[in-house]
């Protein structure tokens, strides 16, 4: 790939993260939406108003998104544009301070348990209710349990997140060739 054409494919997979997130689909990303996502896994993985993992995935992303505002927000309105999202992955210690924490926290909400895993269940859970397809989902865990014991392991999906980030070999960028 040449350099714009992998510039093309990071921006691509950049926006695509955006409007997963963007749930009321207005262009922006906000406090609201991230409560919304939240509202939405813990209904999904039953995890009721108030427990012990409620609050885990509240405070977590809540975190995150202050993280995440502190980041990006270059307008200053406490609204995230996709441009300023794209754009933000440019800028020094976005990726290691807010965008990996961001979806390792992600991740960590469908462990509400802290074990240090997913379950395939919970895992198709998160992913639909973030809107992602069934059979892309179905895949990226399929790539992401080694072992195949039907679980993908924290580090391995930290992994796999820095791997994202970080990888130089678009090639080898196998979750964007799924699209």
């Amino acid at each position: 790939m040449t350099s714009s054409t992998s510039a093309g494919v990071r921006q691509q997979e950049y926006e695509i993260l955006f409007d997963a997130f963007d749930t009321d689909h207005d262009g922006q990303i906000g406090q609201l939406d991230i409560d919304v996502l939240v509202q939405r896994w813990c209904v999904a993985l039953h995890v009721a108003p108030g427990t012990p993992a409620w609050n885990q995935i509240t405070k977590r992303a809540n975190r995150l998104w202050q993280d995440l505002i502190g980041h990006v927000d270059a307008a200053g309105d406490k609204q995230v544009a996709k441009q300023e999202w794209v754009d933000s992955h440019d800028q020094p210690g976005f990726i290691e301070n807010a965008a990996i924490p961001w979806a390792v926290g992600v991740f960590d909400v469908g462990d509400p348990n802290s074990e240090g895993r997913v379950s395939l269940q919970a895992w198709m859970t998160c992913q639909t209710v973030t809107g992602w397809g069934q059979a892309e989902s179905l895949e990226m865990f399929l790539q992401l349990d080694d072992d195949r014991d039907g679980y993908v392991q924290r580090d391995r999906f930290a992994a796999y997140i820095e791997q994202f980030y970080h990888s130089a070999a678009d090639d080898d960028r196998w979750w964007s060739q799924q699209q």
